[in-house]
């Protein structure tokens, strides 16, 4: 159960908190300070917006106290040409340095993508990380086993996802699965969870981004994501539970090479109502 407070001193008793409670279990008492309805701290669903848009920190939440919350400066945020160029610009790394990427960094990335939003904010995501160029490989080597029995097994889906030319590559040593990649991270929830698939791809594109951000290049890992969800022998390679539904699967590396060009997308299909 959650519990609300709000310093009387300092609410200027605007019912601001009220229109941006998603969920309406807030209330002004009679003294015209909010608190919750009956029940409202068991309905809670923790998001913090009654406490993120207080202008005067009145607002102390029990999972959360205003003395220690990063206070947001509306001038450090980028500008509107700064945010377009830095989505624009992201490109999807599939060549890396022979560099490891240290485990302080891959922390900061999962605690970047943390702040991801979430149905009824649930935070269903969990993360496996796979760090280490040799322990990457071990993980593609399972991928390309799985994929040549599906090919031994004229499995339409390895015909229609051309899995004979990975697995031919990876016979002659080219990676084309994880891409030689020194680390990947998963993002993965419980399988019979339906905010879980969402959930996984949002933090996973907030991960990219973050990625982006501190100099790292990374891209998505869909043929990793398909074996750790359809191969029982790939999920126990990388230590999953069958109950873990992965969403998303990331590369993540120091990029090789630096790109100087934002290339040409296809233009919007919209439906104007």
């Amino acid at each position: 159960m959650i519990e609300f407070k709000v310093d009387k001193n300092t609410c200027r008793k605007d019912g601001k908190c009220l229109e941006v409670c998603p969920i309406k279990i807030l209330r002004l008492n009679a003294q015209s300070l909010p608190e919750f309805i009956p029940g409202g701290g068991d309905l809670c669903i923790n998001c913090g917006q009654c406490f993120a848009f207080c202008p005067v920190g009145a607002i102390e939440l029990s999972t959360m106290d205003p003395k220690k919350a990063l206070r947001l400066g509306h001038s450090q945020l980028p500008s509107p040409e700064q945010a377009e160029l830095f989505l624009k610009a992201r490109r999807s790394i599939r060549n890396y340095k022979d560099e490891p990427v240290a485990r302080e960094t891959v922390e900061k990335l999962i605690d970047i993508a943390r702040y991801a939003p979430s149905g009824i904010n649930r935070q269903p995501v969990d993360w496996l990380v796979v760090n280490g160029k040799e322990k990457v490989q071990n993980l593609a080597g399972s991928i390309a086993g799985w994929m040549k029995g599906l090919i031994d097994a004229r499995s339409a889906m390895a015909e229609s996802l051309n899995f004979n030319r990975l697995v031919e590559a990876w016979g002659k040593g080219a990676d084309l699965i994880c891409r030689n990649a020194p680390c990947v991270i998963v993002a993965y929830g419980v399988k019979d969870d339906p905010l879980v698939p969402q959930s996984c791809t949002i933090a996973a594109e907030y991960l990219e981004l973050a990625a982006f951000g501190l100099g790292l290049g990374a891209c998505w890992a869909g043929y990793l994501q398909m074996g750790l969800n359809l191969s029982e022998d790939v999920r126990k390679t990388a230590g999953l539970s069958s109950r873990a539904l992965v969403g998303a699967a990331m590369m993540v590396g120091y990029p090789k090479f630096r790109y100087s060009r934002i290339p040409f997308r296809n233009a919007p299909k919209i439906i104007w109502k």
